[in-house]
């Protein structure tokens, strides 16, 4: 009856210390996601490229977003953005190619530049209502 209880117990806390470590987990941005998408129709990726390159872009967005958080100076800030672009440039053209992967930053800022025009929209529409 003991030895039931104990075993009991330990699965309990098994159960409570792995159910809050997920929790404090980040769940994926749906916005990454849409990028992603964005950017692989944009490239025309191969699906197998496009499984190949996923992590690569997770790590970059990653690190982008990261940078605003440790930099106050707006120079430093684009400096460190620039060598995040560059490393995460070498990555990505040992799999789709230098060219594609310059291309990745042109339909990044495109990618930004719709989403700052559908913001203002609904905001505009909102702002109707």
């Amino acid at each position: 009856m003991i030895q039931s209880c104990r075993i009991l117990l330990v699965f309990t806390v098994l159960f409570v210390f792995g159910f809050n470590t997920n929790a404090q987990q980040k769940p994926p941005s749906k916005v990454d996601d849409v990028f992603f998408d964005y950017v692989s129709k944009t490239l025309e990726l191969k699906p197998s490229d496009a499984a190949q390159i996923r992590p690569l872009v997770k790590k970059y967005l990653d690190e982008r977003k990261k940078v605003y958080g440790r930099f106050s100076d707006p120079l430093e800030r684009e400096q460190e953005i620039l060598n995040i672009k560059i490393n995460a440039r070498k990555e990505m053209a040992a799999i789709i190619g230098l060219q594609k992967a310059n291309a990745f930053f042109s339909s990044e800022q495109n990618f930004r530049r719709k989403v700052r025009e559908e913001l203002k929209e609904r905001d505009k529409e909102r702002k109707k209502n």
